[in-house]
C-alpha cells in the first residue's frame, strides 16, 4: 500500500499510549519493539529497562548515531546506571531526529518522555519510595510507549522511510490494519478542520534569544527546586530522627509498663496512679505524636508527588544543561561567524568606497584614454605630415635637379644666343664697313680719282645706287674683283646668318618653353609650401641667413617633441598606473568576496575558493607582467624610431635649408656679363665632382673593407687614409678638397671609433676644423655660412652616442658632404 501522511500520522497514533491503560497496550509495544533486528526477542516492557533493546533499534535506524558503550549495573543502585544508558540513547536519538527529521520539535515537547520512571522500574527501594507497584506498571509502559513512539517517528521520517513502513505494514495482523485505517480517517478528517488551538508555538524571530530565555527560566526553576528539594530532605530526616526517637521512647516506656506490671508489690497505688499520669501524659503525647507523624507523613507524601513531579524536570533539567551546552557552543561559533560577517561587512563597506574610487578613477581613466586618441590622432596626423613633408622633400629635390637642369639649358642657351649676338653685331659691322666701303667706291667713281680708299671714312654717305648697278657701271676690273669677294663674303655671311638664324630660333623657343617650365614649377613650389604651414618657421629660419635663428628654430622644435614625448610618456605612465591600481582593487575585491563566501561553506570548499582565488590572482599578476614588459619594449622601440626620425627631420631640414639658399642664390646669378665664367667654373666643378665622386667610391669601398677586416686592418686603412688626405689639401687650396679631406678624416675617425674616446673625437674635430684658418677668408666664410664644420661635430657625437647606427651616419655624413659639394660648385 503507497505510503502517506495519513497512514504514518496512524501508524504513530497506534503505538502512542493514551491516558487511559488498554488491555493490549504491553503486547503491541512488544510486538513493535520486536519490529527492529534484535539479538533476542522481548517477551515483557520490563525488557526495555536496561537499554540495549532502544541501542540495538538506535543502530539499526543509523548505525553512526548508535551508543555502544551502555552503563553496567556496577553502582549499588541499578536505576543510576540504567539512567544514564538511557539518557545517551535519548540525547543521540534526539541528535538525530534534529538532523534528519523536520517539524518534530512540537512532538517532542509536547510529549517528553521520564527515563527515571523506566530505570526505576526494577528498583524496588526506588520504586516504593516514590509510586505504588501498579501505578509503576502504569507509569512504565506510558513511558516506554512514548519512547517508542519517538523511535517510530525517527523511523518513518528518517533516511530509511520506505523500509520500517513496508516492515509495519506487513507484520500487523488485519485487526491492526483495520483499526489504522479506522484511524487513518479519524486523522483524514482532523487534518480537514482548521488547525487546533494545540498546534505549536512557532518559534521567535531569533532563536538563540528564545532559547537563551528558555534557558534562563529553567536554570531559575531548577535553583528554586534545588532549594525546596532540600528543604524537603532536611525536614524529612529531622522528622525521621524524631520518629525514631519516639519509637525507641515507646518501647522503654512499654518494657517498664510490663515490668511494673508483673510486679508483687501492691503498695505503689500512689506510685501507679503517678505512673497512670505519667502514662496518660505520654499517650497524649503519642497521640499527638502520631497526629504530627500524620501530618509529616502527609506532607512527605506531598513532597514525594513534588519530587516525583520534578524529576521529569530535573531530567529535562539535565537535558536542557546538554542543550545548553550545546547552544553556547553553537553560540560561541556564532559569535566568531557573527565577528568574521562584521569584520567582513566593514571590509564590504571598505569595498564600496573602493569601489567608488574605482568608478571615479575608470572615469578618469577614460578621460586620458580620450586624450590618449586625441594624442595618438594627433601624432598620426603629425606622421602623415612628416610623410607627406618627406615625400615633398623629395619631389622639391626632384624639382630642384629639374630645374638645375633646365638652369644650365637656359645658360647654355643663353651663352649659345650671347654668341649669335656677337656674330650678328660682327656682321652688322661688316655690312656697315661694306656700305662705307661702296660709298667711297662711288665717290671714286664720281670724282674719278684713282687714289686709294680709306674704308673707314665716317663722312661716307651711301649712294642711291645699288650694289648691282655700281658693279655693272663700273669698268675698273680690279675693284670689281675686290667687289666680287666682297660680295661673295656678303652672302656668305648671309646664308650662315639664315642658318644661325634658323638655329637662333629654335633655341628661343626651348628658351621660352624653358621659361614656362620654370614659372609651372615655381608656382608648383609655392603652393607646396603654402599648403606646409606647419613647417614654415623652420622652414623660414633654414632660407634665413642667420645661423643663429637655425639653431633657434632647431632648439625649439626640438623642445616642442621632447615636450610632447614627456607628456605621453606621463600620460602613458599615468595609464599603466590605474591599471595597475584597478587590477590590484579587482584582485583584493575577488580575495574579499572568496572569503566572505567561504564564511558559510565548509573548510574544504573554502581552502579551494581560497586556492583558486590565489591562482586567479597569480595569473592576474602574470598578466599585468607580460603587459608591462611589452609595454615597456614598445615604449623602447617607440623612443629608438622617435630618436632617429628627429635625427632623420634634422638633416633633412638642414639640407633644404642649404638647397634652398643655393638655389636663392643660383637664381639670382643672371648677369650675362658672367655667362663665360660660369660656363668655365661649371666645367672645372664637373670635374671637381667626379673626382670626389671617385675618391667617394674609393673611401666606401675602403671603409666596406676594413669593417670586414680585423682593428690591425682598420689601423692601415687610418694610415693610408689620413696622408690622402693630407696630400689632396696641399695640392689644392680650396673649400671643396678640404671639404673631402675633412669627409675622409670622419671617416678614418668612424672606423677607429670604437677605441678613442668622445673627447679624442672632439679634439680631432676642432683640429680639423682649424684647417679653416689656413685657407682663403671666401673660402671660410663659405663653410661657415653651411655650417660644415658644426654638422660634423654633430653627427660625430650622435655616432658616439648610438654605437649601433655607425654605418647609416657614415653614410648621412658622406651624402650630406656630397650633396654640398655639388650645390657649392653649381653656385661657385
Amino acid at each position: 500500500m503507497p505510503y502517506t501522511r495519513a497512514t504514518e500520522l496512524a501508524l504513530l497514533e497506534w503505538v502512542r499510549v493514551p491516558s487511559g491503560l488498554r488491555p493490549w497496550i504491553a503486547a503491541n509495544l512488544i510486538a513493535q519493539a520486536n519490529t527492529f533486528p534484535l539479538n533476542a526477542r522481548i517477551a515483557t516492557v520490563p525488557d526495555l529497562t536496561d537499554g540495549a533493546v532502544f541501542a540495538k533499534m538506535l543502530e539499526d535506524i543509523d548505525s553512526t548515531y548508535a551508543v555502544r558503550n551502555l552503563e553496567k549495573n556496577a553502582t549499588t543502585s541499578k536505576w543510576l546506571g540504567r539512567k544514564k544508558s538511557l539518557e545517551a540513547i535519548h540525547r543521540s536519538l534526539l541528535r538525530y531526529i534534529n538532523n534528519t527529521c523536520e517539524g518534530m520539535e512540537a512532538f517532542i515537547t509536547a510529549n517528553p518522555v521520564d527515563l527515571n520512571a523506566i530505570a526505576e522500574h526494577e528498583d524496588a527501594e526506588e520504586t516504593f519510595k516514590v509510586r505504588k507497584p501498579a501505578a509503576s506498571q502504569l507509569d512504565l509502559v506510558n513511558d516506554c510507549g512514548q519512547f517508542l513512539t519517538m523511535f517510530l517517528m525517527a523511523a518513518i521520517r528518517g533516511t530509511n522511510t520506505e523500509k520500517y513502513v513496508s516492515i509495519i505494514t506487513t507484520s500487523l495482523d488485519a485487526p491492526t490494519q483495520t483499526a489504522i485505517a479506522g484511524i487513518i480517517k479519524q486523522i483524514d478528517a482532523v487534518e480537514d478542520t482548521p488547525v487546533s488551538s494545540k498546534a505549536p508555538p512557532t518559534l521567535a524571530d531569533d532563536p538563540g534569544l528564545a532559547l537563551e530565555g528558555k534557558f534562563a527560566a529553567l536554570a531559575h526553576d531548577h535553583e528554586m527546586l534545588k532549594k525546596k528539594h532540600a528543604d524537603f530532605i532536611s525536614r524529612f530526616e529531622r522528622l525521621q530522627q524524631n520518629h525514631d526517637e519516639l519509637l525507641e521512647h515507646s518501647s522503654k516506656q512499654d518494657n517498664k509498663l510490663k515490668r511494673y506490671e508483673n510486679s508483687d508489690d501492691g503498695d505503689q497505688s500512689d506510685y501507679i496512679r503517678s505512673l497512670n499520669i505519667r502514662i496518660q501524659e505520654q499517650e497524649d503525647l503519642i497521640a499527638s505524636q502520631e497526629n504530627q507523624i500524620e501530618s509529616d507523613r502527609i506532607a512527605k507524601e506531598k513532597l514525594v508527588k513534588e519530587l516525583s513531579n520534578l524529576r521529569p524536570a530535573a531530567q529535562r533539567l539535565v537535558e536542557v544543561e546538554d542543550e545548553v551546552k550545546e547552544l553556547k557552543t553553537a553560540n560561541i561559533a556564532l559569535s566568531r561567524k557573527a565577528n568574521t560577517v562584521e569584520h567582513y561587512q566593514k571590509k564590504v563597506e571598505q569595498l564600496s568606497v573602493v569601489e567608488k574610487e574605482n568608478t571615479t578613477l575608470r572615469d578618469r581613466l577614460d578621460t586620458l584614454q580620450g586624450n590618449q586618441k586625441d594624442f595618438d590622432r594627433v601624432y598620426d596626423e603629425n606622421t602623415k605630415i612628416k610623410a607627406t613633408l618627406k615625400e615633398y622633400q623629395q619631389r622639391f629635390h626632384s624639382y630642384e635637379l629639374t630645374y638645375v637642369e633646365l638652369s644650365t639649358q637656359k645658360k647654355h642657351i643663353e651663352e649659345q644666343l650671347r654668341l649669335r649676338d656677337d656674330q650678328l653685331q660682327v656682321m652688322t659691322a661688316r655690312q656697315q664697313h661694306d656700305e662705307k666701303f661702296i660709298d667711297q667706291l662711288q665717290e671714286q667713281i664720281k670724282t674719278n680719282s684713282a687714289g686709294p680708299i680709306s674704308p673707314d671714312s665716317p663722312t661716307s654717305k651711301p649712294a642711291g645706287l645699288s650694289l648691282e648697278d655700281e658693279l655693272e657701271r663700273s669698268e675698273d676690273a680690279t675693284p670689281s674683283l675686290m667687289l666680287e669677294i666682297s660680295r661673295l663674303k656678303v652672302e656668305n655671311q648671309l646664308l650662315k646668318s639664315n642658318t644661325a638664324g634658323t638655329t637662333s630660333a629654335a633655341l628661343q623657343l626651348d628658351l621660352e618653353e624653358s621659361e614656362r617650365v620654370k614659372k609651372r614649377l615655381q608656382e608648383n613650389l609655392r603652393e607646396l609650401t603654402e599648403k606646409h604651414t606647419l613647417g614654415q618657421e623652420q622652414l623660414s629660419a633654414m632660407i634665413s641667413e642667420s645661423a643663429n635663428e637655425k639653431e633657434e628654430a632647431i632648439l625649439h622644435t626640438r623642445k616642442l617633441y621632447l615636450e610632447a614625448n614627456q607628456e605621453l610618456t606621463a600620460a602613458k605612465a599615468k595609464l599603466a598606473e590605474l591599471e595597475a591600481e584597478l587590477s590590484s582593487r579587482d584582485r583584493d575585491l575577488v580575495s574579499t568576496k572568496t572569503d566572505l563566501a567561504a564564511v558559510d561553506q565548509e573548510e574544504i570548499e573554502a581552502i579551494n575558493n581560497l586556492k583558486a582565488a590565489h591562482d586567479l590572482i597569480t595569473a592576474s599578476f602574470e598578466n599585468d607582467l607580460l603587459v608591462l614588459q611589452n609595454k615597456h619594449k614598445a615604449l623602447s622601440t617607440d623612443f629608438d624610431e622617435q630618436k632617429s626620425q628627429l635625427i632623420d627631420a634634422l638633416l633633412s631640414k638642414d639640407r633644404l635649408g642649404k638647397d634652398l639658399a643655393a638655389g636663392r642664390g643660383g637664381s639670382g646669378t643672371t648677369d650675362e656679363s658672367h655667362a663665360q665664367a660660369i660656363i668655365e667654373a661649371e666645367a672645372k666643378q664637373r670635374e671637381q665632382i667626379q673626382k670626389q665622386d671617385a675618391l667617394i667610391q674609393d673611401l666606401q669601398r675602403m671603409l666596406k673593407t676594413a669593417q670586414e677586416n680585423t682593428p690591425e686592418a682598420q689601423k692601415v686603412t687610418y694610415t693610408i687614409l689620413f696622408p690622402v688626405a693630407g696630400t689632396l689639401n696641399e695640392r689644392n687650396n680650396t673649400a671643396l678638397d678640404w671639404q673631402l679631406c675633412l669627409a675622409s678624416s670622419l671617416t678614418v675617425l668612424w672606423l677607429d671609433l670604437k677605441t678613442w674616446n668622445l673627447e679624442t673625437l672632439r679634439l680631432t674635430i676642432y683640429v680639423g676644423g682649424g684647417r679653416l684658418d689656413d685657407q682663403e677668408p671666401d673660402a671660410r666664410e663659405h663653410a661657415h655660412r653651411h655650417g660644415l664644420a658644426r654638422s660634423a661635430q654633430e653627427l660625430a657625437e650622435q655616432a658616439a652616442a648610438n654605437g649601433e647606427c655607425r654605418d647609416q651616419t657614415l653614410g648621412s655624413i658622406v651624402d650630406a658632404s656630397r650633396r654640398l659639394n655639388v650645390r657649392q660648385g653649381l653656385v661657385d
